[in-house]
């Protein structure tokens, strides 16, 4: 994976006011889900990221997890870190309720 691509990633989350999904970034950046969330990977290490991953196990939903990336807004700040984490969660929450309200099995 080329160093570009994880500052094009890079640059995309610090140019989001929000986090973002893996799917999110990869519209925006115009390349495949699957190499922005190796580009995420790479980048769980970074201070400046909180990147977070959850299991999508219902097979109406079209991927198997769900990956969001929520900036950092004062590293080395234990309170940012924490409030990057629950923005990440806040994501993930809205997705699996809104695809709770409106998914229907028959």
């Amino acid at each position: 994976m080329s160093a570009s691509v994880h500052d094009q990633v890079r640059g995309a989350i610090d140019a989001s006011p929000r986090p973002l999904t893996s799917s999110e970034i990869g519209a925006r950046l115009r390349l495949p889900r699957l190499e922005i969330e190796q580009a995420l990977e790479a980048l769980r290490d970074d201070p400046r990221l909180v990147v977070r991953e959850w299991p999508m196990e219902d097979p109406h939903f079209g991927m198997e997890r769900i990956v969001v990336a929520s900036r950092v807004e004062s590293t080395g700040d234990p309170m940012a870190a924490t409030a990057a984490e629950a923005a990440a969660q806040q994501v993930y929450d809205n997705i699996v309720r809104d695809f709770l309200a409106s998914h229907r099995c028959v």
